[in-house]
């Protein structure tokens, strides 16, 4: 049954004119991203903005151009080497990407170690260390993408963080923004926030 139309009548020069009134459509809400701990507790709200994403907490203002992302003193953009992370007291790591397929995502200390390889796929994203050891595995679940490391088989799996929001996103795209949020790597949260956010600049609109 189709929805009923509410109708407006006008007087024009002594008749009455029935016009449709049609709802206004809501305005398009921002792409909102939240990582969660294994509790569910919110650790990290990202929100995109016209210019970049804002961060929660720390009221951190985080801008992307599409070359160089930065925010809180932390930047992500061209090195030497190719695209890097730095805090404000010097290089972070290097973050090779290999689009493949599959794609792969690899983020490497400066001194050349590897802290965690990620691997893409339709179903998942899993995680290894610098051995090529698998670490863990983002996985979808009902209630967002959460990481899982261990295994069923040894009864040593575990449930790590999860990020929820971004449900309007690809999935494919999701994961590619979830993945530094819960990669079990040793990058402190504002750069997390900010591969993250270049990730979520780099894939959805911004409002006006």
């Amino acid at each position: 049954m189709r929805p009923a139309l509410s109708v407006t009548y006008v007087v024009v020069g002594g008749g009455a004119v029935a016009a449709g009134a049609c709802q206004a459509k809501s305005p398009p809400r921002a792409v909102e991203v939240i990582l969660r701990d294994a509790q569910g507790a919110a650790a990290l709200t990202l929100v995109r903005t016209a210019v970049g994403c804002t961060a929660e907490p720390g009221a951190l203002v985080i801008t992307a151009n599409g070359q160089v992302t930065s925010g809180g003193g932390f930047t992500f953009g061209p090195g030497p080497a190719g695209p890097e992370l730095r805090s404000p007291s010097g290089a972070i790591a290097r973050v090779v990407t290999e689009d493949g397929p599959p794609r792969r995502v690899s983020i490497i200390d400066p001194i050349g170690v590897p802290m965690v390889r990620l691997t893409f796929a339709a179903d998942g994203v899993t995680a290894m260390d610098a051995a090529r050891a698998p670490v863990g595995r983002i996985e979808h679940a009902p209630d967002g993408l959460r990481l899982v490391t261990g295994s069923e088989a040894d009864a040593s799996r575990k449930l790590g963080g999860l990020v929820t929001g971004a449900n309007d996103v690809a999935l494919a795209d999701r994961f590619a923004i979830a993945a530094p949020l819960l990669a079990p790597a040793p990058l402190a949260l504002p750069a997390r926030a900010l591969l993250a956010c270049e990730r979520l600049a780099a894939l959805t609109p911004a409002l006006k």
